[in-house]
């Protein structure tokens, strides 16, 4: 028969053709027979670590809770419940958003247990046969295995399915920023245009579109020329408030005692986004004038002023909506004769202008509030400059100053 070698309740020997066996007892088949399985190798060491797999499968099996697994569906459902605990409400909208409208209606009905990556990878057919784009289906899939992360965790299932399927290709649409001369025409422009600061601050700083809108006077010291972001204005959607939505009106927006909604200055999301930053004298300088010109608002809006402390508000001080900023935008790059191009191009732009100027990418992150430093590598295609100069500076380590070199 051969040699045998005891393995952890499990058997692996060689035959007498030299060839390595191991078996792996998993459980019992439906049938009531014993699920044994056999793994082969050259060597004792390879089938030890095949067997030794197996025996990690079948124990994380044995942690899942005994009774029928419950079905995808009312695992999402519950996810989402737990996920108000602790996630933004924007988020929790998307994840509810991509669960109940794309995931339920198309796999819904599975077990958890029994779900494959054959039936994620039908789920992302559907999708796409529907006519979303493949920048929606890579959501849905994120917010798929946020969910049965949790349930492996949990120790629902063993193993996630979404980390086995394969995924539709989804290249990440390339920014286009402002050029140097592009800028320098807003810049001038946004001095005459009312709130046009707020331009000047994404142009120049990189802050977000809900940073700039969730700036305050008391972040704002004109004296050290410094700025400190640690808010932003966000919209959230509203939630029924009373006590029986069914009638109510179907929209949560128009409930009488609706809740939870409309503009709230909310934490950034990350550690990193909190960041103080000092401003070039010039933006000091607009900043004094938006300061001016908000004082005159003021006295022209009389009992009608509502104060918010913001730096950029309406007429009548309340904050200024978001989407009705980036309209804001689009109008302003027309009256100023420079191409269509989105308000996150700005930021695209500051980012740019940075890297050109040999900026180190780690200052580079800390000023835009990134996170990763692969952030600093999808602006390398629109700097050719960059490998230029970083050959350039080379040549000057290793070989000293090259006579002609710039």
């Amino acid at each position: 028969m051969g040699t045998r070698a005891a393995n952890n309740r499990s058997s692996v020997f060689q035959s007498t053709d030299g060839r390595w066996y191991g078996f792996v007892t998993m459980g019992t088949k439906p049938d009531g027979s014993s699920d044994r399985r056999k793994r082969s190798g050259r060597t004792q060491a390879e089938v030890t670590h095949k067997v030794r797999a197996l025996e990690r499968v079948r124990d994380e099996a044995a942690k899942i809770p005994a009774g029928r697994s419950p079905r995808l569906s009312d695992w999402l459902e519950d996810w989402l419940t737990a996920s108000a605990l602790r996630v933004r409400p924007n988020s929790l909208y998307g994840y509810t958003t991509d669960v109940r409208a794309h995931i339920i209606p198309t796999i819904g009905k599975h077990r958890l247990a029994d779900l494959e990556p054959e039936h994620v990878e039908y789920l992302y057919t559907v999708l796409l046969a529907k006519g979303l784009n493949v920048g929606t289906v890579h959501h849905v899939r994120r917010t798929l295995n946020k969910a049965l992360n949790d349930a492996v965790r949990r120790r629902r299932i063993p193993r996630n399915p979404v980390t086995l399927a394969h995924t539709p290709r989804y290249d990440a649409p390339e920014f286009d920023p402002l050029t140097v001369s592009e800028a320098r025409t807003l810049m001038a422009a946004a001095d005459n245009e009312p709130n046009g600061v707020a331009f000047m601050l994404a142009i120049s700083l990189g802050l977000r579109r809900g940073e700039v809108l969730g700036l305050s006077w008391a972040d704002v010291d004109l004296e050290l020329g410094r700025v400190r972001v640690r808010q932003q204005l966000e919209r959230r959607r509203y939630r029924h408030g009373c006590d029986d939505p069914t009638r109510c009106d179907d929209r949560p927006s128009k409930c009488p005692q609706r809740r939870d909604g409309g503009l709230v200055l909310a934490e950034l999301k990350t550690r990193q986004s909190k960041r103080t930053l000092p401003m070039p004298q010039p933006m000091i300088e607009a900043l004094r004038r938006q300061r001016q010109s908000q004082r005159k608002a003021r006295i022209y809006a009389g009992s009608e002023w509502q104060e918010s402390g913001l730096v950029f508000t309406t007429v009548t001080g309340r904050p200024i909506d978001p989407s009705d900023h980036s309209v804001h935008w689009v109008r302003f790059l027309e009256r100023a004769g420079v191409r269509p191009a989105r308000l996150h191009d700005a930021r695209h732009t500051a980012a740019t202008l940075l890297l050109v100027q040999g900026v180190d990418q780690r200052v580079v992150m800390d000023m835009l509030g990134w996170t990763s430093p692969t952030m600093t590598a999808r602006y390398q295609h629109v700097v050719p400059g960059l490998v230029e100069e970083a050959n350039r500076r080379m040549g000057e380590l290793l070989w000293g100053a090259v006579e002609g070199s710039r």
